[in-house]
């Protein structure tokens, strides 16, 4: 009886809540902080998505409605409990050893610079942001085709010299059409390093890059 009181009485004190939305969840379901309204809403996908072009790249949804505003919210103004939550179920997904050598994707930004890669390389694994620097702005991409944003982003990227080859993952907030990750991965290429792939929370759907 007294154990059954004792739970009772953590169960009141302490109710687990989804950390996307902080609807109540049962006790049992601890081990997943987000709801199941929640993973249906932003489309999460458990074993997440994954895929080969324009590089080998690991994500946890598309890019798209209410995930692409739920990014873009945290891009603007980080929170902890739901950025935890989400790279939570991203790592679940990730083939790689840990701990993994990541890199983080560098913002052209110096003010404002986006803060998500940094924050999604530094919770899953080893973090090294001394190894990829950012040379000079680019124009945007969207308006460019292929052979374009190669150009437009050529020379975008140096690696820090005097360091021992590595294998990393490269780490991205979202992947589009893949132009500055290739950019970055040629950079480290260049320089010795091995790079297994992108990590990435969303993936921007293919019908969206043929618009």
């Amino acid at each position: 009886m007294y154990h059954q009181l004792l739970k009772l009485g953590r169960q009141l004190l302490i109710q687990p809540t989804c950390r996307l939305c902080r609807f109540p969840l049962c006790p049992d379901t601890e081990a997943d902080p987000i709801c199941p309204p929640c993973h249906d809403r932003f489309q999460l996908k458990k074993g997440g998505l994954y895929g080969s072009a324009p590089l080998p790249w690991h994500g946890l949804s598309y890019y798209d409605g209410a995930f692409r505003t739920l990014l873009l919210r945290l891009k603007r103004r980080p929170d902890d409990r739901q950025l935890s939550a989400l790279i939570g179920c991203l790592r679940a997904t990730l083939p790689m050893p840990y701990p993994a050598v990541l890199v983080p994707i560098p913002s052209w930004k110096r003010r404002r610079a986006n803060p998500l890669p940094g924050l999604i390389a530094t919770t899953l694994g080893q973090v090294r942001t001394d190894l990829l620097q950012r040379t000079r702005a680019s124009a945007g991409q969207h308006h460019l085709n292929r052979q374009q944003r190669l150009s437009n982003l050529s020379g975008a990227f140096k690696v820090s010299a005097h360091l021992q080859a590595m294998e990393i993952w490269l780490v991205d907030d979202f992947l589009t059409t893949g132009g500055t990750a290739l950019a970055a991965r040629q950079a480290l290429l260049d320089a010795g390093h091995q790079v297994c792939g992108l990590i990435c929370l969303g993936r921007t759907p293919i019908r969206c890059l043929r618009r």
